[in-house]
C-alpha cells in the first residue's frame, strides 16, 4: 500500500470521490414498509447479542454474537478478510488486492461496493440486508450512519492514528466472532518480537533508527505515534529521538534540504510494498545524492520495511522478518 501522509487513512490512495444519490421515495418505502409490515429496524429476532465495551466513534443496535451477513465500512476490510469473513458488501477500495496475500483476496474479490467514506447507498445496502455494519471513523468522514441505524445494526470504532486500527483490530474479532482466531495470532506475533527483542536488543538498544517513506515528492519521517515504530522498538531497536519527544502526528515531514540530519542514523529503514517492491516515490528518496552520502547507507544499513501502512497479522509477520533480517545483517551474526 502507498505510503499516505497526514490524512493517508483517509485517502486511501486517491480514491475516486463518490457520493450515493439516494431516492427519497424509496428510502421512505423501506423504512415505513409494506402496509400491515413492520419496518426493518423494529423486526425482532432470537438471535443472541453480545455486549462489547469499546471507544464507539457510533454504535446503535443490538450486536449480535455470530454476524453472518456484515456490511464493512473504513478501515475494516482487511482485518475481516484474514478472519476468513466475506462480507456482503464493502466501501470501495476496503478490500484491496494490495493489502492481502492471493489466498485472502480471492473470496472477497466480488464483494459488492456500497459507497465511499463520502457517503453510502442505502438502497444497495438494504438489498443486501446486513445483520452488522462495522467500520471506523476519525472524525472526517461523510457517512450518515444515524439514518444506517434505523435500519441496521451499526458499530463504528474510534480511531485518531494509525496505531489504533490495529489496536480496534482485536475489537474488530469480537464483534464477528473471531476473538479466538485474533488471540492465536497476536500471541504469535508477540512471541516472535519478544525473541528478536531477546536476541539483539542488546546490541540494537543502544543504535539509532530511522523509518522514511514518501508520496507526491515528499519525504515522511515515522514517529513514535506510528505502528512501524511500535514494531521496530518492541523488537529491540533503538529509534531516532528526533522523532519520539510527543509528536503531533504519526509522520513528520523531511525536506530534500534536511536529509543530512539523518547522518547520526546507524540504521535506515523505508517502506516498501507486500510484495517486496519499492514505490517510485520512496525510489525517488533513495536515489537522492545526499541519501546516498548519508553514512548508514554507505555502510549498507539500509533496509525495506514491508506494509508499514498495513493492519493485518500477514503484514506484521512480515515485517517482523524484515526486523529480524536487519538485525542479523546490522550485527553480523
Amino acid at each position: 500500500m502507498t505510503f499516505m501522509p497526514d490524512n493517508r487513512l483517509l485517502s486511501r490512495g486517491g480514491r475516486r470521490p463518490w457520493i450515493a444519490a439516494v431516492a427519497a421515495a424509496a428510502v421512505a418505502f423501506a423504512l415505513a414498509g409494506c402496509a400491515g409490515q413492520a419496518p426493518v429496524a423494529e423486526e425482532t429476532s432470537s438471535a443472541p447479542t453480545v455486549d462489547i465495551d469499546a471507544d464507539f466513534f457510533f454504535q446503535e443496535g443490538d450486536i449480535p454474537a455470530d454476524p453472518e451477513r456484515v456490511v464493512v465500512l473504513w478501515r475494516t476490510g482487511s482485518s475481516l478478510a484474514e478472519l476468513g469473513v466475506v462480507p456482503v458488501g464493502a466501501l470501495e477500495g476496503e478490500l484491496s488486492e494490495n493489502e492481502l496475500t492471493p489466498e485472502q483476496f480471492a473470496p472477497v474479490s466480488d464483494v459488492p461496493v456500497v459507497g465511499t467514506y463520502e457517503g453510502v447507498d442505502i438502497e444497495k445496502i438494504i438489498e443486501l440486508d446486513p445483520d452488522l455494519i462495522i467500520g471506523m471513523d476519525n472524525g472526517g468522514l461523510s457517512i450518515d450512519y444515524e439514518e444506517l441505524a434505523e435500519l441496521f445494526p451499526v458499530a463504528i470504532l474510534s480511531i485518531a492514528e494509525p496505531t489504533d486500527v490495529w489496536r480496534n483490530y482485536e475489537t474488530v474479532a469480537q464483534l464477528v466472532g473471531k476473538s479466538a482466531d485474533f488471540t492465536t495470532q497476536h500471541e504469535a506475533l508477540t512471541e516472535r518480537l519478544d525473541a528478536l527483542n531477546a536476541e539483539y536488543g542488546d546490541e540494537l538498544g543502544a543504535t539509532q533508527s530511522t523509518i522514511l517513506g514518501g508520496l507526491e515528492g515528499q519525504i515522511w519521517v515515522d514517529t513514535s505515534k506510528s505502528l512501524a515504530y511500535d514494531r521496530l522498538t518492541a523488537a529491540g531497536f533503538g529509534y531516532n529521538p528526533a522523532y519520539t519527544d510527543n509528536p503531533e502526528r504519526y509522520v513528520e515531514e523531511l525536506t530534500r534540504e534536511n536529509i543530512p540530519t539523518l547522518a547520526d542514523q546507524d540504521i535506515i529503514f523505508f517502506d516498501a510494498e507486500l510484495d517486496g517492491s519499492t514505490p517510485a516515490d520512496v525510489q525517488a528518496i533513495l536515489d537522492e545524492p545526499a541519501f546516498q552520502e548519508l553514512p548508514a547507507v554507505v555502510a549498507g544499513h539500509l533496509y525495506p520495511i514491508r506494509g508499514a501502512t498495513v493492519y493485518t497479522f500477514t503484514a506484521a509477520n512480515l515485517q517482523v522478518d524484515d526486523l529480524a533480517a536487519a538485525a542479523k545483517a546490522f550485527t553480523g551474526r
